[in-house]
């Protein structure tokens, strides 16, 4: 009896020394996570206090407020083009995780509850601008044009329907080839849409295809250019057009 009463004693001292270990295993790992978190903390602080500096010297600045706008507003979209915004292809995002409509946008009423649908009617093109578009790449044309001029000859926004302007456009294809130089003269309508900001025209030739120019939020001297497919939509070629 007194072996076993022994016995159990010895028993009950050891898991009573392995939950104190456990314990102080726990209290050491708790410490260390919180101190890993403060750290964390401390240094988010840090970075906020950074980021509102800068806003603040930023905006303590004349003149560059609104490039520093405009250059936020651009790496946003870029942004929200590679990891997206939550909206859908034909909707806008508002800023606050509303969408709406894309032809709700610029129509002269405030679909977005911050109004933001309402504050990006600046258009970046107007009748007379020329942009120079290089290629990138070109799977589909027959010319396989180095360098197209595109013309905005006219650009008109109608009443009945501002989220939308009528534009007439001309190109000059610009191609290269061991015999010769050869620039080819083309005209085409579209228009441009200002909640995708984007330039769309119709098929000059026989064809059927199209060129397209999206700009983006911010940037109004650059446009990304595609030659699409019009019965498919697909994509063939490339051209990063910059105003001239």
């Amino acid at each position: 009896a007194k072996r076993s009463t022994v016995a159990t004693v010895i028993i009950v001292v050891r898991a009573m020394k392995c939950l104190l270990i456990l314990a102080a295993v726990v209290v050491a790992a708790s410490a260390q996570i919180a101190a890993r978190l403060d750290s964390q903390e401390v240094r988010l602080n840090r970075m906020t206090s950074r980021i509102e500096s800068l806003t603040d010297q930023l905006g303590g600045k004349a003149g560059a407020t609104g490039k520093s706008a405009g250059r936020i507003t651009k790496y946003n979209y870029q942004l929200n083009d590679v990891f997206g915004d939550g909206c859908t292809k034909d909707e806008f995002q508002c800023g606050d995780g509303q969408c709406v409509n894309i032809l709700a946008v610029c129509d002269g009423e405030n679909s977005c509850t911050n109004g933001k649908d309402e504050e990006v009617c600046e258009s970046p093109i107007s009748a007379g601008d020329t942009f120079l578009g290089n290629v990138v790449y070109d799977h589909c044309t027959t010319r396989r044009p180095k360098v197209i001029r595109l013309v905005i000859n006219s650009f008109e926004r109608p009443d009945n329907f501002k989220t939308k302007a009528q534009v007439k456009a001309s190109y000059v294809l610009s191609a290269t080839s061991a015999a010769e130089d050869t620039d080819v003269y083309m005209m085409s309508s579209g228009s441009y849409c200002y909640g995708c900001r984007l330039l769309s025209t119709t098929p000059p030739e026989t064809d059927a295809l199209a060129l397209t120019c999206k700009f983006d939020q911010g940037c109004n001297n650059h446009c990304t250019g595609y030659i699409v497919r019009e019965n498919t939509g697909e994509k063939c070629a490339k051209f990063y057009f910059s105003r001239e």
